[in-house]
Parts: structure tokens; sequence; C-alpha cells
């Protein structure tokens, strides 16, 4: 093979492979802010308020999947999870979309999902809180998924 030949092999192969990057926007956010929870129990103390969870995935052009969900110990007056898409600023994570309240009564589990948009290049994470009632109890606790590069 020429000096040509190989040369533009090369720079063919270069820049697939930089396409196929990722390139994110801000630096990556820190792993030991909060325990990764796609599934969690809550207070040991806790009677009802058993098990949650939440996680965020690329849903393509452009969109982010966040989902949550809380399960109880029984069937409870009414059981409920609230999920938020955070970004990461490079610094700091900050809210870009908070769900309505997902809430089931007479019930021992709820579950939300939402599709949003979010800008490429930036990391993003759930955060997602959980509740349950049940006569005079209330119990709640909020989990953290792990953080993802939305690609452009």
């Amino acid at each position: 093979m020429s000096l040509l030949g190989f040369t533009l092999l090369v720079s063919m192969f270069s820049a697939q492979f930089a396409a196929a990057q990722q390139i994110a926007r801000t630096s990556s956010p820190p792993n030991d802010e909060f325990p990764i929870t796609i599934n969690s129990a809550f207070d040991p103390d806790y009677e009802y308020l058993f098990t949650g969870g939440t996680s965020v995935a690329d849903a393509g052009n452009g969109k982010a999947s966040i989902t949550g969900y809380s399960m109880a110990t029984q069937r409870v007056d009414s059981i409920g999870v609230q999920v938020t898409l955070q970004q990461w600023t490079g610094s700091t994570w900050i809210d870009v979309y908070r769900s309505p309240k997902t809430v089931n009564s007479s019930s021992a589990n709820t579950y939300a999902n939402h599709e949003v948009e979010v800008a490429e290049g930036y990391y993003y994470r759930s955060k997602s809180y959980h509740w349950i009632e049940h006569g005079d109890t209330k119990e709640e606790g909020t989990l953290y998924s792990g953080s993802i590069l939305i690609s452009d």
C-alpha cells in the first residue's frame, strides 16, 4: 500500500472513530455524591414503604426517559412517586423537569415513566421521591439513578 493510500485509510478510520465518540460539554459528574439506586429498600424501621427505584435512559432523538416506582409491604391508602430529571452543569446538578405526582389509592405499588426533551452533550440523572400514606402514617424517601451522557 502506498503512503498516500495508508494516509487516506488512517484519515477515514480516525474520522469514523471521532464521530462515534460521545462528546460532553461539561466535565463528568462525581460518582460518589449519592449511591446509585436502581432498586433500593428504604428505612428499615418503615412499616409500609418497602422499596423503590429510579432510572434514566437515552431515548434517542434528543430525549431522555426517566422512570420511578414505589412498592409497599401491603396495600396502603395511597402510594406515590414523582421523578425529576437533573442535568449536570459541570459543578452542580440542576432540575430540568419534574413530573406530576403519580399516586395510586388502595394499592401496594405505583410506577411513572416520562420522556423529556434534553440538550445533547450533557450528563443527566433521575431523582425520585417516594411516599406512602396509611392511616396516620406517612413514610417517604428519595433515590438517585446513575448518570448518563446524552450523545450528539
